[in-house]
């Protein structure tokens, strides 16, 4: 984990309330992984007090869409930390603690990668779709959302992989549940990885009941320090009481309770 002033070097609006920021910030990008995270100060002041976690979602590698040394951010105005990062101007610099957590891992005999997003849950997953495709792994990720204007347009994706999108108001894709969408390629994958709410999962595992595929997903969860020091992340597993910030943010889904 390293502290770095990162500088921003764009900063895009994808959907009504929703963010990208890419920042140049090597000393996190040459050891990061999909699925790990950062912690960010909002501001140069103490108001608000408590940094903002935001799971990194590109890192630029030779064969992605950044640059090496760069990460992007996709974050939703929710409060006002993110109110205060969704007005940052290109050229300024956020103070981040990172990489953090432990991210996704993909096996070596993966050939088939699911990945199955939830809203902003899609953000790990677009890195994850990028390294993924480097390794010729074929990708088809699964996206839903409230309408089709809180979804991510199809053009910020890696082009190789295969995009799937429910809304809940039918007005894009699917009209229902994301997770509606999986049956259809429990066949076809190797691994699944997925973000986002916590109904999401509940209704993943229970499509897997039976099932020996392997499932990975990443825990979104308020964070006071980020280092596992305050215990303010906690979540019962199988395994006992674990910090989402130290010992996820992905977890195997089997193992929450």
């Amino acid at each position: 984990m390293k502290q770095v002033l990162a500088s921003v070097i764009a900063h895009r609006r994808v959907a009504p309330g929703i963010h990208e920021v890419h920042l140049a910030a090597p000393e996190i990008a040459c050891d990061a992984q999909p699925g790990q995270f950062v912690h960010v100060r909002a501001l140069d002041t103490w108001d608000p007090l408590l940094r903002r976690p935001l799971s990194l979602c590109r890192i630029g590698h030779p064969a992605g869409s950044l640059r090496s040394g760069e990460v992007s951010l996709l974050f939703e105005e929710v409060g006002r930390g993110t109110e205060l990062l969704g007005r940052v101007e290109v050229g300024a610099k956020l103070d981040l603690l990172g990489p953090l957590g432990n991210g996704f891992t993909l096996t070596g005999t993966t050939r088939n990668a699911l990945l199955v997003a939830g809203g902003l849950g899609i953000a790990p997953l677009v890195a994850l779709a990028e390294k993924a495709l480097a390794q010729e792994i074929s990708v088809v990720l699964l996206a839903g959302a409230a309408t089709a204007e809180r979804l991510l347009p199809a053009e910020y994706l890696p082009a190789e992989a295969e995009y799937v999108v429910a809304t809940d108001d039918g007005t894009l894709g699917h009209r229902g549940f994301v997770t509606d969408l999986v049956g259809e390629y429990l066949n076809w994958a190797d691994q699944i990885f997925a973000c986002g709410p916590l109904p999401m999962f509940d209704a993943l595992k229970r499509i897997l009941e039976g099932s020996s595929l392997s499932a990975q997903v990443s825990l979104e969860a308020r964070m006071g320090c980020a280092v596992g020091a305050c215990l303010g992340c906690v979540i019962s597993t199988r395994r006992g009481r674990q910090r989402v910030c130290r010992e996820g943010p992905v977890f195997d889904l089997r193992e929450l309770l």
